[in-house]
């Protein structure tokens, strides 16, 4: 499950990737506070102690260098390459 795109939550800005480490669909944090930051500002950024966020890094496996923009468009599978389908329950919220 994922966002399935760019997102914000109250302090974390998300955005979905395939992680080509452990081939799946990941939310990435990106940034904070409404603001999405660049991978050359997170090299530049000093990390926010208050939130403790890791930007553009997998949350399954810490990987930060095998991160793909996955395409919400053509939706493909990081496992087969084939189309997914969107999820027949509908909307799931849950945020910070």
């Amino acid at each position: 499950m994922s966002s399935g795109g760019h997102d914000y939550g109250m302090m974390a800005v998300t955005d979905t990737y395939i992680c080509k480490s452990c081939k799946k669909i990941v939310d990435v944090t990106v940034g904070e506070y409404g603001v999405t930051y660049t991978k050359e500002d997170v090299i530049t950024k000093k990390k926010n102690k208050e939130t403790d966020l890791d930007f553009y890094v997998c949350p399954e496996c810490n990987s930060d260098i095998n991160l793909m923009k996955w395409n919400k468009t053509k939706r493909p599978c990081p496992k087969c390459d084939g189309k997914m389908e969107k999820d027949a329950y509908g909307v799931t919220m849950l945020w910070d």
